[in-house]
């Protein structure tokens, strides 16, 4: 014989009213944090009716997220970091590192670099990173005298392309930008590059007198290599690379916006890169040198050259990585 169990009806009743508290819950603190972004990015009265109609659409549009991503952001670091920077709250709504990522991941690879570089940087550097300032992470000297810098700051003009970005000077002046994302898998940090590119204007005869100075190493390469010193320090396995198609410049509300014309895929290839199934290209986060007997022998001095700068350069970036850990782990003691 079945048994069939009659549902009281006090119990459906307490349920609901559970259900109901908790849904109310959720909605007054999604309203909070709503008003709370509303307020730091609209903050001046300024700003036209349109775009702020566009913000709330798009908050709509991708609810979960923008709930999430408000509320990280509230109760994060970022706090501080979004009165200055309210465009902040709106990557959230915009394409970033990959066009084809939704909102759904973008919000996990934000909330995963911000983190990841707090965690690695300490609140000192992180806070100067996040206002623009640039952290000095290596001095190179050229052929002829030539002064080199590797840095690593935070651009409002690559934010979309990624959380940082690595800046090669060449006699002071910005020569390339490479911008990554920091991501913490599986308790594994992971980089993702979202862009390499030139300072505004014609500057091939800079990269052709930089590649001159650095005895033939391509400046762009330069900067994956202190890329590489970066990934050995924090223990990065893997660095996964946009590929042309992917670029966020080619996403559709860019379309008429952006022209993108870099060989990507080619740069990649020449890093030792491989495409997998997302389009993107994976870079080994180590490369072994080949010994200077293997190199022909009318080019082995100036190998011996390239390596010798290169082994400096990785030298200074583990140094300046080891010495913020060293000075966050004094903070966090005191």
């Amino acid at each position: 014989m079945n048994i069939t169990e009659k549902k009281h009806p006090q119990k459906t009743h307490l349920n609901f009213l559970r259900c109901f508290k908790q849904l109310s819950s959720y909605t007054r603190r999604f309203a909070s944090d709503f008003f709370w972004a509303y307020r730091t990015v609209f903050h001046s009265h300024t700003i036209g009716y349109q775009r702020r109609g566009r913000f709330v659409m798009r908050t709509v549009l991708n609810l979960g997220p923008s709930a999430f991503w408000f509320r990280f952001m509230r109760s994060s670091y970022l706090n501080g970091v979004a009165a200055n920077d309210p465009s902040l709250i709106e990557a959230i709504h915009r394409p970033f590192f990959d066009r084809t990522v939704n909102a759904s991941r973008r919000v996990l690879l934000l909330k995963s670099h911000f983190e990841s570089l707090y965690s690695i940087f300490g609140p000192l550097q992180t806070g100067e990173m996040m206002v623009g300032a640039r952290m000095p992470l290596c001095h190179l000297v050229g052929k002829n005298g030539e002064a080199f810098a590797v840095n690593l700051f935070r651009g409002d003009a690559f934010k979309r392309e990624g959380g940082v970005t690595l800046e090669l000077s060449f006699e002071n002046h910005s020569l390339l930008f490479l911008t990554f994302t920091l991501v913490d898998y599986d308790d594994e940090i992971l980089i993702k590059v979202g862009g390499i590119q030139s300072n505004k204007g014609d500057t091939r005869d800079q990269v052709r007198d930089a590649t001159h100075a650095l005895h033939g190493i391509q400046p762009r390469l330069l900067l994956i290599e202190a890329l590489r010193a970066i990934a050995s320090r924090i223990n990065c396995t893997k660095i996964e690379c946009v590929g042309k198609e992917n670029h966020i410049h080619k996403a559709w509300r860019y379309r008429f916006k952006k022209t993108f014309s870099a060989e990507y895929d080619q740069l990649w290839r020449l890093a030792g890169g491989k495409e997998n199934r997302k389009g993107n290209f994976d870079i080994p986060a180590t490369v072994e040198e080949k010994s200077i007997d293997a190199r022909p022998s009318n080019k082995r001095s100036e190998y011996r050259r390239r390596s010798v700068l290169l082994h400096a350069m990785r030298h200074q970036v583990e140094m300046t990585m080891q010495g913020t850990r060293v000075y966050q782990c004094a903070l966090e003691v005191a």
